[in-house]
């Protein structure tokens, strides 16, 4: 790995390598069947998978970062572009970390919804993550820090539920920065949505609202 490897999203590998999963493994863990199977989509280096695995769930990892799968170990790893994806097989999680579900194109978020109905078996959950409600909806610029990653985001444009946005990550002396475009995901929208690919939205799973746990209709 070099200091330039980054995903075709621009996402840093180094980075991600560096975050803290957190307490979403285990949020996932008590969701999911015990022992279940998850397919985790976008997973880049197997900042959910490695915890996953660990607390007893066979895992498949996908992302379209050869250099972020490089890093996966002890689950198998698929190369493919998550709202592609066409697995003939059936998981009993399917997780989508990172607000995938935030992208702004209404056809690619059905996508992502029909590629998590069409690899979850029936009685299976999906767990989707999306951004605070509340700051989607008047996104502002701000500076934090997750682990030892230094996050600082600046909005620069916000149209209706869209926004553009800069985020710059800084690791010790190396830093990074990805420009992109998201929307605010509202509750009744998610669950349009997620009915229109054959699942319904069934709670949230915390207390900021941001983690939706979806199944089968």
């Amino acid at each position: 790995m070099t200091d330039d490897d980054v995903a075709p999203d621009g996402s840093p590998v180094a980075v991600y390598l560096a975050l803290p999963p957190g307490e979403v493994p285990r949020m996932v863990h008590d969701a999911v069947a015990p022992g279940g199977s998850i397919l985790d989509l976008g997973s880049g280096p197997g900042r959910m998978t490695h915890p996953l695995v660990a607390l007893g769930h066979p895992a498949v990892a996908v992302d379209d970062s050869a250099d972020m799968l490089a890093h996966v170990e002890g689950a198998e790893t698929v190369h493919a572009d998550v709202f592609g994806l066409r697995l003939d097989r059936r998981f009993d999680g399917v997780l989508g970390a990172s607000h995938l579900i935030n992208v702004a194109e209404r056809e690619r978020r059905a996508a992502l919804l029909d590629v998590c109905r069409s690899h979850l078996t029936d009685d299976g959950v999906v767990l989707l993550q999306r951004y605070e409600p509340g700051w989607a909806r008047s996104p502002e610029s701000g500076y934090g820090t997750v682990g030892p990653v230094e996050i600082d985001i600046e909005i620069h444009a916000q149209r209706g539920a869209e926004f553009d946005a800069t985020v710059t990550y800084i690791l010790g002396d190396r830093r990074w920065s990805q420009t992109f475009t998201s929307t605010a995901i509202e509750e009744d929208q998610l669950s349009g949505e997620a009915l229109e690919a054959g699942l319904r939205f069934d709670r949230w799973l915390d207390d900021r609202l941001t983690w939706a746990l979806l199944k089968a209709e």
